[in-house]
């Protein structure tokens, strides 16, 4: 418990003073372990004539900051020597339209740690930090071009730091500017078109150079099948 007790403090205080980055490398990589998509129409003028049909999506997330930046300080270093990240978990929802592809997103994230009394291989589990985030979402590459990428702009905002019990308590929210990249995975059909992504042994990711194919890797799978990849950076 005594090491718990100092990871969360140094994590505390290294967080009220941390710069956020003014360089364009990602940061924090988040992948969709799994979605659950409705649809809903709205009228969107006066005339009562111009309904959009929008798509709701709630997914939890899950993933790993890099050290070094705002959510993984490299102060932890001195606690942790062999911490190289991390890990991010949130639940994120957002409501698309189905007409312009783009749409608001919003959601909660914590940044978690092996709890007391867990294995060193279990998943990490207890809340370092934690806090919302909210933004803007931009998928018309996808729903307008079948383009398998789209684009966030957005902020995380801490809410909740654990203090020296481990306890999650308020602090003076620190607000971190993001934007980011989405990547769908997608399979390819003979004689080489764009396929559904699914549970194939096979699928890729596209490179904004809109060329490339990048292969998904075992790792960025959930239970089998390939996950949508959030690539972040910090800064606007």
């Amino acid at each position: 418990m005594t090491k718990h007790v100092r990871i969360l403090a140094g994590l505390a205080l290294s967080l009220l003073v941390f710069p956020v980055p003014s360089d364009a490398q990602t940061a924090v990589t988040l992948y969709e372990i799994s979605e659950r998509v409705t649809f809903h129409s709205r009228v969107v003028n006066d005339d009562n004539e111009s309904v959009v049909i929008f798509r709701d999506a709630t997914a939890p997330l899950f993933g790993f900051a890099d050290l070094g930046t705002p959510l993984c300080p490299s102060e932890l270093l001195i606690t942790v020597p062999r911490i190289k990240r991390c890990t991010v978990i949130a639940i994120g929802r957002d409501e698309v339209s189905t007409v312009t592809g783009i749409g608001p997103v919003h959601g909660t994230f914590d940044v978690v740690i092996n709890a007391p009394g867990n294995s060193k291989v279990h998943v990490p589990n207890m809340p370092a930090i934690a806090g919302t985030f909210d933004g803007t979402i931009d998928l018309s590459p996808a729903v307008l071009s079948q383009v398998p990428l789209g684009s966030i702009t957005g902020n995380f905002t801490i809410t909740e730091m654990a203090d020296a019990r481990g306890i999650l308590v308020p602090v003076t929210p620190v607000v971190l500017p993001f934007t980011g990249t989405f990547r769908l995975p997608f399979g390819i059909d003979q004689p080489g078109s764009t396929g559904r992504g699914g549970h194939e042994p096979e699928a890729y990711y596209l490179a904004d150079d809109l060329v490339t194919l990048i292969e998904v890797r075992d790792k960025e799978r959930s239970v089998g099948y390939p996950t949508v990849r959030l690539e972040l950076r910090f800064g606007l």
